[in-house]
């Protein structure tokens, strides 16, 4: 009972702390507006100027993670004709969160099974405070890929056994 006892918190610590399990919250599909065809939903905090610096304050100091608290404001966009649906509203969701549009240009998009492998130009020609900006981007993109999908997960990297692409 002792050594059981002694072990719990080490389990707390390694498999109950994970801060991107937190970094997104589910949709209540009850409150999402239905689109017209030729439409998709597109969702951005209500006041994106204060998520994006308190996401940052987050992702460098930690504490409670502001996602969760954020209002969302939804509308429906047309959508124009593009060879990848889902790229084009993550590309969309990157350029309205992120400080430089061409960051937010999607350079590798993937679908396997219900999960979206999605690489950013700012992932891969950063500057000074892209993890911030990141940070705050990533929940806004993975909502707006789940607002218009059945996608479960967001990977941002690529997908196993694809490489950088030179």
């Amino acid at each position: 009972m002792k050594k059981t006892t002694l072990l719990l918190p080490l389990a707390f610590l390694l498999f109950g702390c994970d801060a991107q399990t937190s970094a997104t919250k589910a949709i209540d599909a009850s409150t999402v507006e239905l689109c017209s065809q030729g439409e998709y939903a597109y969702s951005l905090p209500v006041d994106l100027g204060k998520y994006t610096h308190a996401m940052a304050l987050f992702s460098q100091e930690g504490g409670d993670n502001p996602y969760a608290t954020t209002k969302f404001k939804q509308t429906c966009q047309p959508l124009p004709q593009v060879e990848d649906k889902l790229a084009y509203i993550a590309e969309q969701s990157a350029q309205a969160t992120l400080p430089y549009p061409e960051a937010g240009k999607v350079l590798y998009f993937k679908q396997v099974d219900d999960t979206t492998y999605v690489v950013l130009a700012a992932q891969e020609d950063g500057w000074a405070g892209v993890s911030a900006a990141m940070a705050a981007a990533k929940p806004v993109i993975t909502r707006n890929i789940q607002l218009n999908s059945s996608i479960q997960h967001v990977t941002f990297g690529y997908a196993p056994g694809d490489e950088k692409q030179s």
